[in-house]
């Protein structure tokens, strides 16, 4: 009977600490987000510097084309922000967990490396 309630108790609590399935689904269409090289690339660009699609373009040896189509993709997942600047929309980190996550994971590889 003990290890019932302790069962039941260890059930009730993973619950409580796993997150419900919409919010599930929007971290881990983060995760899918950053697993893209292309995507990454920008992130880490943006860590550096407001830029724009041309500025990442040129950067990053892309096309605007695919450029605007990532940056889209991360908009969507407000991993990113733009700031219309003239003729040109510069964008920026939404905020600056998305460069903790980097540098995390790649802390992360690095002790695995060893």
């Amino acid at each position: 009977m003990d290890s019932e309630l302790t069962h039941d108790v260890l059930v009730t609590k993973l619950n409580q600490l796993i997150p419900q399935t919409d919010e599930l689904a929007r971290i881990t269409a983060i995760f899918k987000a950053l697993g893209d090289p292309t995507r990454a690339r920008i992130l880490y660009a943006l860590g550096v510097s407001s830029l724009s699609v041309g500025e990442l373009a040129t950067g990053l040896q892309l096309t605007q084309s695919n450029i605007s189509h990532q940056l889209s993709v991360l908009r969507q997942l407000k991993l990113v922000v733009g700031t219309r600047n003239g003729r040109n929309v510069h964008y920026q980190l939404a905020d600056k967990h998305i460069i903790s996550i980097f540098q995390q994971v790649a802390a992360h590889a690095e002790e695995a490396e060893q």
